[in-house]
């Protein structure tokens, strides 16, 4: 256990829900482990940062209250997925009841740490990590509070600080990269005409979206979150696609003139894929720091969040001396991998498959899952883990077949994906 110089067994940086749900599952006041999580902003959960669009099932297996998740959290259930094209041809895939929810992300992440704290952690808010550094295996934290600067020793180190993952790569550890961070901006629009309230809308190509997607996403009767992100290569020119996507987008135009935007903000979507190595001796990342989100479409409050409980499961057993800390934290990476390779790496790939395709293969890409029942194919998969089922539908006979004109341009933007 803890000695006298040390400050805290655990230390997690990072008060996202990866790092609230590994805080909650060391569980000092059952264990008797001193954890403390630390985050620079002064109110967990502000700024927002995310579309809030998850699947039901992901957070079910996050040992979550879903009662609360449902009456507390949550803005509207989503049933359907509307996948639009430039030429504004779509196809939808119908997932129905209880698939996604779309939540108030800060209210998430308040009631996560609410919990975590009731469990005997530690929550230091406006405290920013400056500096980590490991001495004789011990990790020594430089932390800034307002002007004062204070250093705390811990045994255990688990990073979810996020990103970009400042941290890590001051220390020499692997980061998501960079080039696969992509820009993104949102607003909420109250009024908005012809809202299908059970319904998502993605946008693809190359005029409004290069490189990734936008999105509308309903969080009530007449109100929605519309948002979308760029290449990181298009970095400086978020803003400006946004808004050339309200107001020119034919099917967006004439729906959102005029409305009233209640809130906006940016953010970063990762589309990076998973780090080579996400643990050392005594240290362990988690999270969009570990790349762990799905590249297809940025989401990673499932994945990050479950191995973010991975990850205080193992901090604690390494405290309590029922594991040694180099195979706890390397046994973390393999429970993680257990469950979300290979999806992980085949959405990475899938990403920079599409990321670069000129506008008349995206619609060529809608055409076909129109006339070959993508809904029927995918409706069953897991929406947090959907690579393989995307592999496995593009190997259909009669997909592959109707696809084998738009093979040479997925090659080439896969092939740039890896030159950037």
């Amino acid at each position: 256990m803890r000695s006298s110089e040390i400050d805290s067994d655990i230390a997690v940086i990072g008060a996202g829900p990866a790092g609230l749900l590994a805080g909650h599952e060391t569980n000092p006041d059952r264990y008797g482990i001193e954890t403390n999580v630390f985050t620079k902003n002064e109110i967990v959960g502000l700024p927002p940062h995310c579309s809030g669009l998850i699947s039901y099932e992901g957070l079910q297996k996050l040992n979550l209250n879903m009662q609360d998740i449902k009456h507390k959290i949550g803005y509207n259930l989503i049933e359907r997925a509307r996948f639009v094209g430039p030429a504004n041809s779509f196809f939808e895939i119908d997932r129905g009841p209880q698939s996604m929810v779309v939540i108030d992300r800060p209210a998430l992440d308040q009631y996560l740490a609410e919990r975590m704290i009731k469990r005997g952690c530690k929550l230091h808010s406006g405290h920013k990590i400056v500096k980590i550094k490991n001495k004789k295996g011990i990790w020594h934290l430089l932390i800034k509070n307002n002007k004062d600067y204070i250093t705390q020793k811990t045994r255990i180190l688990i990073n979810a600080e996020g990103i970009p993952s400042r941290l890590a790569e001051s220390v020499g550890y692997p980061v998501p990269n960079k080039n696969w961070l992509f820009p993104a901006y949102q607003a909420d629009f109250e009024g908005v005409l012809d809202l299908e309230t059970d319904c998502s809308e993605l946008y693809f190509g190359q005029e409004f979206a290069p490189g990734f997607f936008g999105w509308v996403i309903p969080i009530g009767e007449d109100s929605a979150r519309v948002g979308l992100a760029i290449g990181s290569w298009m970095s400086g020119k978020t803003r400006r696609f946004f808004h050339r996507f309200i107001k020119k987008h034919p099917a967006l135009k004439k729906r959102f003139k005029d409305k009233k935007i209640v809130r906006s903000y940016g953010g970063i979507v990762p589309a990076s894929g998973p780090i080579s190595c996400t643990y050392n001796h005594n240290y362990m990342v988690v999270g969009d720091a570990a790349g762990q989100s799905k590249a297809t479409t940025g989401g990673g409050v499932n994945i990050g969040g479950f191995c973010g409980r991975l990850s205080g499961k193992y901090a604690r057993k390494i405290i309590l001396e029922e594991v040694l800390a180099t195979k706890g934290c390397g046994d973390y990476q393999k429970q993680w991998e257990a469950n979300f390779e290979p999806n992980l790496t085949l959405m990475k790939l899938l990403r920079r498959s599409i990321s670069f395709l000129p506008d008349n293969t995206w619609n060529d890409i809608i055409s076909i899952g129109k006339v070959t029942d993508i809904s029927d194919t995918m409706r069953t998969s897991n929406i947090d883990l959907h690579g393989i089922k995307l592999l496995q539908y593009s190997l259909q006979p009669r997909v592959f077949q109707k696809g084998l004109h738009i093979i040479p341009y997925l090659l080439r933007s896969l092939l740039q994906g890896f030159l950037i």
